[in-house]
């Protein structure tokens, strides 16, 4: 088949936009609070997942709906399964918007909502790039099967639910990251530290309540604390000025007894935590200058001396690089401290490379804290994962992604995870292109528009080429 692929996905252009414009106006962040039997993580998911399948039956393709948690898109046959796995879910918006984040805008070329380079505007983008595929008469010598998850930012209980039922593609991409392509991704665990409170000393402040962070894979852009404390000037100046000098906007309000404090930072991926002002820890470091109740001081007293300013786990005993990933790196994400309730507690999101594990960092943290808090992980952890630059699937996407900008391809292995690990042979591959700030999880989300048609041509050449032959 000879097409020009970039000329030729220019006439889908209305189409595509408008289709994910559809896509991006539905709030899909997982909410299992508004659960029900035909909604397992919440409307908002299923909703989005319903959206794409129908996208797919309009244009004639075959799909299958898993329990409206997850599903899939079917094109060619052959005995071999070429995955291409994305997601439609969302992080909550967040603070920081200026512009409604489920209403996307088009300014100046890029189009402005939650979800549009994490992950809506690449599934679109690979969507097309099999809707091309099919009007130009192209018949893959193996199965695609586009596979759709509802819950990636979290726990992913659809595509876990998926392989349960359905057939594990023998190789495959996930359009969930950046290019030139993602082969390798550190393991993922999320700890909880729990502090066992006590209510025994004084202090001259009182730590009532210390609340920042909405997810795991969140660095927190803000954090707020209610202080108990008589008014007093030198405290609230104190504090303007720790905000002037470190260049962060806040307020602080005294009422009935109590200081209500707000900070706030950057927000960032918890991937890439050095690209964040953690809110939460700013905000711990100056309460930390004053004499807090001993329970108060001591949550206080590890956020800004174990954790602010340190994403590489060097003050809390987890520091670890392996050659070929890189170093591992730490993300302090939540923060939940409510003395009324005797609650303290703090969520660390670790990306770590080979050569450490979850059990040997458990006890690396536990020897740190001693008696001052319980460790224990969250939820399913993930390994660390790596397809070599040997592979014909990294070396036939490299190829592809080369021809298509004239820049040199090249291995790189990141701190975030995605579908394509879930795959032996999986990898991730796109959309994001080199130079483009990365705004993954922050406020203000956007994609260029002709960064989605340039993705949409390159996954379907990508995908002709592998599919070409039976694999």
């Amino acid at each position: 088949m000879t097409i020009n692929w970039q000329t030729a996905i220019q006439d889908y252009q209305d189409d595509l936009i408008r289709d994910l414009s559809e896509l991006l106006a539905i709030n899909s962040e997982r909410d299992i609070e508004h659960k029900t039997s035909d909604f397992p993580l919440g409307p908002g998911p299923a909703k989005a997942l319903q959206k794409m399948l129908a996208f797919a039956e309009r244009d004639g393709f075959a799909t299958k709906n898993i329990n409206n948690v997850a599903g899939r898109i079917e094109f060619g046959s052959g005995d071999q399964i070429l995955g291409v796995l994305g997601h439609v879910d969302v992080v909550p918006a967040g603070e920081g918007w200026q512009t409604d984040p489920f209403t996307p805008v088009i300014q100046d070329g890029k189009i402005i909502a939650r979800g549009t380079s994490d992950d809506k505007g690449p599934v679109m983008a690979a969507y097309y790039a099999l809707k091309l595929l099919k009007d130009q008469g192209f018949e893959p010598k193996q199965s695609i099967h586009f596979i759709l998850g509802t819950d990636e930012e979290s726990e992913w209980v659809g595509l876990h639910e998926y392989l349960e039922q359905e057939p594990t593609p023998d190789w495959g991409f996930s359009p969930d990251a950046e290019f030139p392509i993602i082969n390798g991704e550190k393991g993922i665990v999320s700890f909880v530290l729990t502090q066992n409170l006590t209510h025994a000393e004084a202090g001259t402040y009182t730590l009532l309540t210390f609340k920042s962070g909405i997810r795991d894979n969140m660095v927190p852009h803000s954090a707020q604390a209610r202080v108990q404390h008589d008014f007093d000037p030198d405290f609230e100046a104190a504090f303007d000025q720790y905000l002037s000098t470190n260049h962060l906007t806040g307020s602080i309000t005294h009422t009935g007894g109590y200081y209500d404090l707000l900070l706030q930072g950057q927000g960032a991926h918890a991937a890439n935590p050095q690209e964040g002002r953690n809110g939460a820890t700013f905000l711990a470091s100056f309460l930390n200058q004053w004499a807090f109740d001993a329970s108060g001081q001591q949550y206080l007293k590890v956020i800004a001396n174990d954790l602010h300013e340190d994403i590489y786990g060097q003050n809390i005993a987890i520091a670890y690089r392996d050659d070929l990933m890189g170093p591992l790196t730490v993300s302090a994400s939540i923060f939940n401290y409510d003395r009324a309730n005797s609650q303290a507690s703090i969520l660390l999101n670790v990306r770590y490379p080979q050569g450490t594990t979850v059990e040997q960092m458990t006890q690396q943290l536990s020897n740190h804290f001693g008696a001052q808090f319980n460790i224990a992980t969250k939820g399913h952890f993930e390994v660390p994962h790596y397809v070599p630059g040997s592979d014909p699937l990294v070396k036939t996407l490299l190829k592809t992604y080369e021809d298509h900008t004239g820049q040199p391809g090249e291995e790189i292995i990141v701190g975030g995870g995605t579908y394509g690990r879930i795959l032996k042979r999986g990898v991730a591959f796109g959309a994001q292109f080199p130079g483009r700030k990365d705004l993954m999880h922050q406020p203000n989300e956007l994609m260029y528009i002709e960064d989605i048609l340039k993705a949409s041509a390159i996954y379907a050449d990508a995908i002709y080429r592998l599919t070409q032959t039976a694999e």
